[in-house]
């Protein structure tokens, strides 16, 4: 049996820029990579919205997929011996919309998360589109607990510490991250690079930040997608905006190492939260009598 010190997986980031509104070309996109990187690499994680770019506005329905369309099930037949994370807009029996994020292994579907935190703020309106997802789980990859996330998911520090509380030793984030999507005065990359740094070291897990590439209108996606390892160091990347992947190796050995060190979610005091935060709902529904 493989010790814990032993087990690593290899990661594979595709920085791909994704052609808007067109199905068709996105997904044969998609099927190179994996072709390419089958043998590779044991996950190849794809920006948020590979399937059909980002700007889709208010013809998102006419790019929606549900996960038994023929088109979806042939992409999902293309992973065998692989295990892949690609994002697309995906529409429920009840006419539901979410941008999602599935993740597919062996030609079968393991997982899809619903993105939840759907920003309407800067040049962002996707709560006019899109439904929240009301339900959130991590997943394993042979010992490795990953927890998944979809861009505006990891602007809320409470999501991701409760998906840490689940014991995840991976967060990955699939994003579509535009130059100046928040105005002049906050950057959005000099933000992801912190946010991704402070997750990576406070949690003692690695992090995974997968941005997309190329321009849409007046929006230019800046890329530098990268991993940071469980001490909060860059450990590969990109440094621009150039298509392509970048693989990287996780060892879980440095998972446990890093929380020899420091244990956030093993020193937490749930009951305490769990008390405090009925207070805050109680509280917080009085000031908005």
């Amino acid at each position: 049996m493989q010790s814990i010190r032993e087990m690593k997986l290899n990661v594979g980031l595709v920085q791909m820029d994704c052609a808007l509104g067109n199905l068709g070309k996105n997904i044969d996109s998609v099927k190179e990579h994996i072709r390419n990187q089958r043998g590779k690499v044991d996950f190849l994680i794809f920006p948020e919205l590979t399937l059909t770019g980002y700007g889709v506005g208010d013809d998102f329905h006419k790019y929606s997929l549900r996960s038994n369309d023929d088109m979806f099930l042939d992409l999902v037949a293309e992973t065998t011996g692989i295990t892949v994370a690609v994002g697309f807009i995906e529409e429920t029996d009840s006419f539901s919309f979410y941008n999602s994020l599935a993740i597919i292994k062996d030609a079968n579907i393991l997982h899809i998360h619903r993105k939840v935190y759907l920003p309407n703020y800067g040049i962002f309106e996707e709560r006019k589109h899109f439904k929240p997802g009301a339900d959130y789980s991590t997943f394993l990859i042979d010992k490795f607990r990953f927890a998944p996330f979809i861009c505006g998911d990891a602007w809320s520090p409470a999501f991701v510490h409760l998906a840490a509380s689940d014991l995840a030793n991976v967060i990955f984030i699939s994003v579509c991250s535009p130059e100046k999507g928040l105005g002049s005065r906050l950057s959005s990359k000099e933000s992801w690079k912190r946010l991704n740094q402070f997750y990576a070291s406070i949690y003692g897990c690695y992090v995974i930040f997968v941005n997309r590439v190329g321009a849409e209108n007046t929006l230019k996606f800046w890329g530098e997608s990268e991993v940071i390892d469980p001490f909060g160091n860059r450990l590969g990347g990109f440094d621009d905006d150039a298509e392509g992947v970048v693989v990287c190796q996780l060892a879980l050995s440095e998972v446990r190492e890093a929380r020899t060190i420091i244990n956030t979610i093993r020193d937490e005091d749930f009951n305490f939260l769990n008390r405090r935060l009925h207070r805050v709902m109680e509280l917080s529904y009085e000031w908005h009598k």
